[in-house]
């Protein structure tokens, strides 16, 4: 059993970028429907730090986190939107700490779902019911679900963001924030007067990163109540939006 994330409170995961994917233009604007057949399309890899609350500061590697590679026909034809994963982590004693597995799926036809482990036990999944959000007025809307099925968190992204309209490193534009709500009972949450909810923030990365290749960073904010289960299904929901929104271009 791992610790690395008992004691967490803010973390950065980086994907990581691969030289042979810069035979791609791409563009630093999220986009739900992706190209398929990019010929140098390769399994992504992510690494998660500890860091401060403003993720200026990276502390120790917690884990590594990678794709597998066997959807590989399915990783060419179709857009990383749709396209199945198998995500596997490792931690610093080689331990695998998380893994998660998503089905192809076609949001406007079925729910986009991903399941995940956390110590080889199922903890949760991740849930995007509803495709297309906006006209509610937010950009984006999941749901995360414990081993029990129970409701534990609503994440959101407000349409009223300047990150989404021009992504670049200037004030309010250089992130897109996700706000992490708590659905559990508020005796569940362990409330105190400090208590605080979490937030997901799609960074940016760099101009190379982000115009030469599909890389990504996300800051994450754990909310107070969080378990480790809970930290493990909010760090696959920061993968789950980058193949949703971040991959495509």
């Amino acid at each position: 059993m791992t610790e690395g994330l008992k004691f967490v409170k803010c973390a950065l995961l980086q994907q990581e970028n691969d030289p042979l994917e810069y035979c791609v233009c791409t563009l630093p604007i999220p986009s739900n429907i992706g190209i398929p057949l990019f010929p140098c399309e390769l399994p992504n890899n992510f690494k998660l730090f500890q860091s401060n609350e403003t993720f200026s500061q990276l502390g120790m590697k917690i884990m590594d986190i990678e794709e597998e590679e066997n959807h590989k026909l399915m990783r060419t034809i179709c857009c990383p939107s749709l396209r199945p994963l198998t995500i596997t982590s490792r931690d610093f004693y080689n331990n695998i700490p998380i893994q998660a597995e998503r089905k192809f799926a076609i949001p406007f036809i079925q729910k986009n779902e991903m399941k995940v482990k956390y110590d080889g036990e199922y903890a949760g999944k991740i849930v995007q019911e509803q495709c297309c959000t906006f006209m509610k007025g937010m950009f984006h809307q999941l749901f995360i679900y414990d081993s029990n099925e129970y409701l534990i968190y609503e994440i959101t992204a407000n349409l009223k963001q300047k990150g989404l309209l021009c992504f670049l490193p200037f004030q309010s534009c250089k992130s897109i924030k996700y706000s992490i709500i708590d659905k559990r009972p508020a005796e569940e949450q362990l409330i105190n007067e400090n208590y605080t909810n979490g937030q997901i923030e799609h960074l940016f990365f760099g101009w190379s990163n982000e115009f030469c290749s599909k890389a990504d960073q996300y800051g994450i904010k754990f909310p107070d109540s969080a378990s480790e289960k809970d930290k493990a299904l909010l760090i696959m929901c920061c993968i789950f939006i980058d193949y949703l929104w971040f991959e495509n271009f």
